[in-house]
């Protein structure tokens, strides 16, 4: 990963107190990841691992690992996972410091585990572009022949969102503008990009759709702070 991106998020997660809910993105796993095994689980192979990619504190990572028998958080952030192993202390997933954009990595870690099913949420519209072919070719080579892929990411139209919920007040919506502070700018996908990665790739969607991502902050009006997601399951060409 790009330094200055890797120094922001360590930055974000050292300086994060260990504390659930505090990330904006860090909804509780029943309405996250438990709620949304429907749309992939009659999917993931069974038994093979299911890796959480982009895990931060392993919230998803720990609601994951109650139905699947072996559950990775990976996360390239080393403080994330300090969070995670804290906060998840009580879970039987476990953790590990991982770059996606490192192809070479993602081929010992195959090489050890094997063909996986990949959970992953927002990650990457927070990555440079210039590092996302990396990180999808890093995809489709865990997924090896027999693993899917249930990736959620910000839809075209949760830019519009953003700036509505940080124009409403001085200090509205104060988790996500941490997020500005440290330098990791939330990006919206333009339409058809996200699927052309992985079309590039050699990955298939086999379904899509559209999901929420409840977020933790609260508006100035007591609302929540949702965004709307896309998600896709995909497998690589056969």
């Amino acid at each position: 990963m790009e330094q200055s991106v890797r120094t922001n998020w360590e930055s974000f997660w050292h300086d994060l107190p260990r504390e659930k809910g505090l990330p904006v993105w860090d909804s509780d796993g029943a309405i996250t990841a438990t709620a949304q095994l429907s749309l992939f689980q009659h999917h993931f192979a069974e038994g093979l691992p299911v890796l959480d990619i982009g895990c931060g504190n392993g919230t998803q990572t720990a609601a994951l690992a109650a139905t699947f028998p072996r559950v990775l958080g990976m996360d390239f952030a080393p403080a994330a996972i300090e969070h995670a192993r804290s906060l998840q202390a009580d879970s039987p997933a476990e953790f590990r410091e991982f770059d996606l954009g490192d192809t070479a990595r993602a081929a010992q870690l195959h090489e050890e585990l094997g063909d996986v099913n990949v959970y992953m949420r927002g990650v990457l519209h927070q990555m440079p572009d210039e590092i996302r072919a990396d990180a999808v070719a890093s995809l489709s080579t865990l997924l090896g022949g027999s693993g899917h892929l249930f990736a959620a990411e910000l839809a075209p139209s949760a830019a519009q969102t953003i700036q509505s919920a940080l124009g409403q007040a001085a200090d509205a919506v104060p988790k996500l503008q941490r997020v500005f502070r440290y330098g990791l700018t939330p990006a919206s996908w333009q339409d058809g990009k996200f699927e052309a990665l992985l079309d590039d790739a050699g990955i298939d969607i086999v379904d899509s759709g559209s999901i929420t991502l409840h977020g933790t902050d609260t508006l100035p009006d007591g609302g929540r702070l949702d965004l709307p997601m896309n998600y896709v399951v995909a497998r690589n060409q056969r």
